[in-house]
């Protein structure tokens, strides 16, 4: 059951973000910047509850790299939204200043 929430969770974020990104011109760059930043906390809480679900619960907690190999996923999302997903949104979204 957790396993379809979570699912449910990712679908309903890559719904928002196609919605998101098809209405971004109507909208201020604060707003933009707000709403994909809370679509991805929706999409990486979706896939870190998807793998953690995955595991059986003995092998999770046997696994002394589990926590590390999670902070590493979120780290390389969090990349990925930055360098890639915002720009989308932000065109002229300035990383360096």
């Amino acid at each position: 059951m957790a396993r379809r929430i979570y699912s449910v969770i990712i679908v309903v974020a890559f719904g928002l973000w196609y919605y998101l990104y098809t209405i971004r011109d109507t909208h201020s760059k604060v707003f933009l910047i707000l709403l994909s930043g809370l679509i991805f906390m929706l999409c990486s809480i979706g896939i870190h509850g998807l793998i953690a679900h995955s595991l059986r619960p003995e092998a999770k907690g046997g696994l002394l790299a589990y926590p590390l190999l999670m902070g590493a996923l979120w780290a390389i999302l969090f990349m990925l939204f930055i360098f890639f997903i915002l720009p989308i949104f932000c065109p002229d979204f300035l990383l360096y200043q």
